[in-house]
């Protein structure tokens, strides 16, 4: 495998393999390459959020490569001057950020990872960042982040960096307040599901008891009947 493509397999691990992998692959270069096995070795084990935001490049490629377009977009808007469109550019791109926060929650949450806002927030701070500039963009698809990104290098965009961050952890506090909606509603489901089979179980119950009520008062009329007719014929033989 080329090396290339064995550097980007350590990205693509389980963060708490990276370390481990990446030792494993500098001892193998030692001897092919010393200084191949150098730089590999240099290799920092991303944090958290930036191992979140490399899973999303690979696992949410569209979702990204749609943010890193709107990002490309807002540059060239910002340096034209057109507010309309940057401010439509900005909402779409809030919204893509959003739901690529959602799905990096997800992937955390499967790797047994926090979920912090802290967490998430750095998440969308770095989707936001790397979006802005073309070295910030070509680093994201490259899936390949040791750590966060943060806005550097593009003074038009400075506020509108800090307002897309601002409008992501609002939209990402709003998503959160959704879904905490949604699981209140669950276990109110969950409850009112409980009740009913509840409710099923005590009828079956009642309708057994009757059933068996039904069955023996069958009984005792069917014996009755037989204890009237030897009756009748008794009393027919006496006659």
């Amino acid at each position: 495998m080329p090396l290339d493509a064995e550097v980007d397999a350590l990205f693509a691990l389980p963060l708490g393999e990276f370390t481990a992998a990446r030792n494993a692959l500098a001892r193998r270069l030692r001897k092919e390459d010393p200084a191949a096995a150098e730089g590999v070795r240099g290799l920092a084990k991303p944090t958290v959020p930036a191992w979140a935001v490399n899973q999303l490049v690979r696992r949410e490629g569209d979702l990204v490569e749609q943010l890193l377009e709107l990002g490309e977009a807002l540059q060239k808007q910002a340096l034209r001057g057109s507010v309309e469109a940057l401010r439509d550019t900005q909402r779409q791109e809030r919204d893509a950020v959003r739901e690529l926060v959602l799905r990096a929650e997800a992937l955390l949450t499967e790797a047994g990872h926090s979920q912090s806002a802290r967490t998430l927030e750095r998440v969308a701070a770095t989707l936001t960042a790397g979006a802005q500039t073309e070295a910030g963009r070509a680093a994201l698809r490259a899936g390949r982040l040791t750590e966060e990104l943060e806005p550097t290098g593009f003074e038009a965009l400075a506020g509108m960096a800090a307002a897309s961050r601002s409008g992501a952890r609002d939209e990402l506090a709003e998503a959160r307040k959704a879904k905490d909606e949604r699981k209140r509603q669950q276990r109110r489901l969950e409850e009112e599901l409980r009740e009913l089979e509840r409710r099923a179980e005590t009828a079956e119950r009642e309708a057994d008891r009757a059933e068996r009520a039904a069955r023996e008062a069958r009984e005792v009329a069917e014996r009755a009947r037989r204890a009237a007719d030897e009756a009748a014929a008794s009393l027919a033989e006496a006659q």
